[in-house]
């Protein structure tokens, strides 16, 4: 009896969703890959198979060698405008690229060590000032899907790295773990693929939603943020949007970026959906944070 109780344990864990899977996979525990990276010798790196094959010398499970390699591009690879090119030997010895070189060499490494992995072209939105609407006629940012696991998983090599300041053109190296086999339902708000076969998401989002819409920031998706009025990115005079979230909102205020102080801003719960009222002053214009709980949310663009 206790072995059949045992067997359908085992049946059991093997049915568990995909997005348990996926679950699993973020949030196992990587310090020694993590370590493994960021205390590999420094040098000029020339054959990108081969470092990967040393990178993962005493690691043996297929998502740990991922890590290892993801994590050693994120601490080494320094962004860098101007820095075209997929070739990944020659990105090992200058250390510098721009999304292309980050993506490219993330599918090199990982074919090293057969590990499945594919770049993935499309539009991405970061920048509210430049991203919205976003245009979607030229593609403007790669990024990877990897299988493990027997499925597939999204990451972004280059965001994970760090952020690039666009007016002084300066890069912050700073891990972000969210772009490590990330949540496809908060992948989608950001980044958005030429073949919609790599959505891999539940929720669906039209790619005219995508164009449209503002920017839903990793601390909205915590929070369950889920906009049920129409998607908008740019606004006028007047600020208007609903919204249901996981969470009991308090406040809310809006904060420009181009100005000191923040202003608070009408939020209306009727049932479980939250509505926000806001008019501006004609003369603001720019990019601004929608708060929530003193939480960055969301961001959008206020039109001249």
């Amino acid at each position: 009896m206790t072995r059949i109780i045992g067997i359908l344990f085992l049946l059991l864990i093997g049915a568990a969703p995909a997005l348990s899977q996926r679950g699993r996979l973020a949030s196992f525990d990587y310090a020694k890959a993590d370590s493994t990276a960021i205390n590999h010798p420094k040098g000029r790196y020339d054959d990108a198979a081969g470092l990967a094959r040393t990178l993962c010398t005493d690691l043996h499970s297929e998502h740990e060698k991922f890590r290892v390699i993801f994590r050693w591009i994120s601490h080494n690879i320094e962004y860098r405008y101007g820095r075209s090119g997929t070739d990944a030997n020659e990105i090992l010895k200058k250390k510098k690229a721009v999304c292309e070189g980050y993506s490219s060499l993330l599918e090199a490494m990982c074919s090293g060590v057969d590990i499945r992995c594919e770049t993935v072209i499309g539009y991405a939105k970061s920048n509210p000032l430049v991203d919205i609407p976003q245009r979607m006629k030229v593609t403007n940012h790669s990024w990877n899907a990897v299988f493990l696991a027997g499925e597939w998983h999204l990451v972004d090599a280059t965001w994970a790295a760090g952020s690039v300041d666009p007016k002084r053109r300066k890069f912050t190296r700073e891990f972000k773990e969210h772009w490590f086999i990330s949540d496809p339902d908060f992948f989608v708000h950001t980044h958005y693929p030429e073949d919609e076969r790599w959505l891999l998401n539940s929720k669906t989002m039209k790619k005219k939603e995508f164009k449209k819409a503002g920017i839903l920031r990793i601390d909205g998706y915590t929070l369950g943020l889920t906009p049920t009025s129409k998607p908008k990115g740019r606004y006028g005079n007047k600020f208007k949007m609903s919204f249901t979230t996981d969470t009991d909102i308090e406040w809310a205020m809006i904060q420009f970026l181009n100005e000191k102080e923040p202003q608070g801003v009408l939020l209306i719960r009727k049932g479980a959906e939250y509505q926000l009222r806001q008019e501006f002053e004609k003369n603001l214009k720019g990019a601004f944070y929608l708060y929530l709980d003193g939480k960055p949310v969301m961001s959008f663009v206020k039109k001249d």
